[in-house]
């Protein structure tokens, strides 16, 4: 009871929100595609109508190419007309009051039509032109979009033609403005020249050696290099000025501390080597030595014993002095090395200080000279580029013009507005957008499951069959007698192939070794209990014996379907007032029995909460090779859960076209929640016509062989049948396609 199958598993980790209201793109424009078609067709004729009732217009264009020649002297300079965007000034120039004026007031434009029809012709031309500047090129496009064709193509020429004439009258003064800027700045840049290099020169002449030295390329002098010198020498002497100051300090501090005394004397020793202190302290150590053995022999007041202590008390005595002399020398050696070191310190100093001046005089000698060197190359390199473009004008023809070349004149030009194919094209785009608007408007309002494939998207479980539409499965009693047993009446219909083929899933698919099935539905009235009925009947002709139990407490119909009207039931089983197998009713078809629902109960969800029904399984599971249960619906009760709790496998059917994605989702995260085992979704009512409802047709089965779904000769015929798909099932055969 606790296995929970991957596959539900898996449908518990997808969004609710997603499953109801996610619409297939694809599945809708199908389903709607009269719709679409439709509504694509009246754009065509809109358009089409539109292209009859529009007024025609016409584009005619020129091209030109303008080239502007300055010399690259000025190339730089923001001078007027000569602008780096001089493409962009032409195009304002061309579309100009002066330039659209001129082209109007033009001999051959007096009475046309286009200027007739209008009080202000120069406002039409600055609507309806368009200069354009390429993106990729320096052609300027000129064009107007008129009813006249002729009157477009006279316009755009007459107004190029009036650019390039208002250009021709202004070139010349344009010319002379660029010979005399020329000019004034060649005479400027001479002046300069001159002046710089005098300069120079004087410079030069006033420092004769910085200037030689410079020319033959040396990096320094002798004043930057003694500077160079001086510096190195002072920092060095800075360091062993610090370093002997450090040494004095710690002597002082040691020899006024007498505890340091020894440490002190070890470094004097050191730094005197030649020193005869060791001498002395060899004789005190001998002297020691015979005076223990003086005593030790003669005892302590013996003569010689007392010569040899007054002895060894002169030597410590001496020693001690030539001790005391050896510190206050080697302190007073690191006092006097500190103080030349600072002495030396000082006249490097001024001596840096000195020199410090004179190289600072020097370096900005230096950088004058360079300053003076680089100015005068500067402009003498100028000068040498006006000279070389001087030589290049022609104060004669076009200096500095632009030469306007055209490309393309302007004809009378084709209809371009209404444009056929594109509007044509976009009332056929409009059109089928309007419709498929609304089919998918439609599908977001109708909630209802319409395909296979939208079911199995939307629940996220697997569809194991698709059962077309039942005679009976709603009607009168009669009719659902028929429906119910369908598969036992009319065993060669659609219907009741679409139960044997759900069957064979069940036992070859999500249903592998189970033996306890509930069939249940989102909602009533979606054909849970004919489902049931008839898949139990299935069952039963598989040589299965096979209970069929009616829990629906609520609403029971399978006492019905069979044609009974029993004084116990299901009820009374779970009450405790009968065994269950004093209330099955046998017999109701080949190996099928049935175990109706009883007297309706006022207290259905508790019966089945009071621990019998778990009891009652497992007793009929020892009489039985397979149980049937047809439950309540889902949702409006809470039956069927604690049903599909205790149960192997729940089948959830849903009705084609009429159950909902929000209540068909709903109904199944609720089964999932209680933890069914196993759960797979069966479609009913699916209509035959329909493809995407497994694509019944009416072709009978039966001229395939002799054998009689139902029929007692037939019985021989299933042990090898189902032998056979046992076999396909150990070869990991997980389902049969109908």
């Amino acid at each position: 009871m606790s296995h929970v199958s991957p596959l539900a598993t898996a449908a518990m980790s997808v969004d609710q929100e997603d499953d109801s209201d996610g619409v297939n793109v694809l599945a809708v424009a199908w389903q709607s595609r009269w719709l679409i078609l439709l509504f694509t067709l009246l754009g065509g004729v809109a358009a089409w109508a539109y292209l009859q009732q529009a007024t025609p217009r016409y584009t005619s264009l020129s091209r030109i190419f303008v080239e502007q020649k300055l010399p690259s002297v000025l190339a730089g300079e923001s001078l007027g007309a000569f602008s780096t965007k001089h493409l962009y000034t032409q195009a304002q120039l061309i579309c100009s009051p002066s330039v659209l004026n001129a082209a109007i007031e033009a001999p051959e434009n007096v009475g046309i039509e286009t200027f007739r029809n209008t009080d202000n012709p120069l406002a039409l031309l600055r609507e309806e032109i368009e200069v354009v500047v390429g993106e990729r090129d320096d052609i300027i496009n000129i064009s107007i979009e008129l009813e006249n064709p002729t009157d477009a193509a006279q316009i755009v020429n007459s107004v190029v033609d009036a650019y390039i004439t208002k250009y021709a009258e202004e070139r010349r003064s344009d010319v002379v403005d660029v010979v005399n800027i020329l000019r004034s700045e060649k005479q400027r840049s001479d002046q300069d020249l001159e002046e710089r290099r005098q300069a120079l020169d004087e410079f030069r002449r006033d420092h004769v050696t910085l200037a030689v030295q410079s020319k033959e390329g040396r990096e320094g002098n002798v004043v930057t290099e003694l500077f160079a010198a001086l510096s190195r020498e002072l920092n060095a002497t800075q360091i062993e000025l610090l370093e002997a100051k450090t040494r004095y300090a710690r002597a002082q501090k040691m020899l006024e501390n007498p505890d340091q005394i020894p440490f002190l004397m070890e470094l004097a020793r050191t730094a005197q080597a030649g020193s005869r202190s060791g001498d002395l302290d060899g004789q005190i150590q001998m002297m020691e030595q015979n005076l223990i053995a003086q005593q030790a022999k003669w005892g302590p007041g013996y003569p010689a014993v007392r010569l040899l202590e007054e002895s060894l008390a002169k030597l410590r005595e001496r020693r001690a002095e030539q001790q005391q002399a050896t510190l206050n020398a080697y302190v007073d050696g690191l006092r006097q090395n500190y103080e030349l070191l600072a002495q030396r310190r000082d006249e490097l100093q001024k001596a840096y200080d000195k020199q410090f001046a004179l190289a600072t005089e020097v370096s900005q000698q230096a950088a004058k000279l360079a300053d003076l060197q680089e100015a005068y190359e500067q402009t003498s390199e100028y000068c040498d580029t006006l000279n070389k473009q001087i030589r290049e004008v022609n104060l004669s023809e076009n200096v500095g013009a632009m030469n306007v070349s055209i490309l393309e004149v302007a004809t009378p030009g084709i209809q371009t507005f209404p444009g056929r194919r594109k509007t044509l094209s976009l009332g056929l785009a409009f059109g089928s957008m309007l419709g498929f608007g609304l089919a998918w408007l439609r599908s977001m309002l109708d909630q209802r499951l319409k395909s296979i494939e939208e079911i199995a998207s939307v629940m996220q479980l697997p569809v194991i069959g698709a059962v077309p539409l039942m005679a009976g499965s709603r009607g009168r009693e009669g009719d659902r007698s028929v429906g119910g047993r369908l598969v036992a009446l009319q065993p060669r219909s659609t219907a009741a192939e679409a139960i044997r083929t759900l069957r064979t899933a069940l036992y070859f698919g999500i249903g592998g070794e189970s033996k306890t099935f509930v069939v249940t539905s989102p909602a009533p009235g979606d054909g849970k209990s004919t489902v049931a009925s008839n898949l139990a009947i299935a069952m039963a002709q598989a040589n299965q014996r096979v209970l069929l139990i009616d829990a629906d407490m609520r609403k029971p119909t399978q006492h019905e379907t069979f044609g009974m009207t029993p004084t116990t039931g299901f009820s009374d089983v779970l009450t405790g007032a009968v065994l269950a197998i004093e209330a099955v009713v046998s017999g109701v078809a080949p190996n099928l029995d049935l175990l109706p629902c009883g007297p309706i109960p006022p207290n259905p969800v508790e019966l089945l909460n009071n621990g019998m029904f778990s009891e009652v399984l497992e007793q009929l599971l020892r009489q039985y090779d397979q149980i049937v249960i047809d439950s309540p619906p889902v949702m409006p009760v809470a039956d069927s859960r604690m049903i599909s709790a205790m149960v192997d496998c729940s089948l959830l059917v849903l009705r084609a076209e009429r159950s909902t994605r929000r209540i068909s989702v709903g109904a199944r995260d609720e089964l999932l929640r209680v933890r069914t085992q196993r759960l797979g979704v069966v479609v009913n009512a699916a209509p035959i016509h329909r493809s995407n409802f497994g694509g019944y047709s009416g072709y009978g089965y039966g001229s395939y062989g002799q054998v009689a779904y139902g029929h007692e000769d037939a019985a021989e015929a299933r042990p090898a049948v189902r032998r056979r798909l046992k076999s396909m099932a150990d070869e990991d055969l997980t389902s049969i396609d109908g």
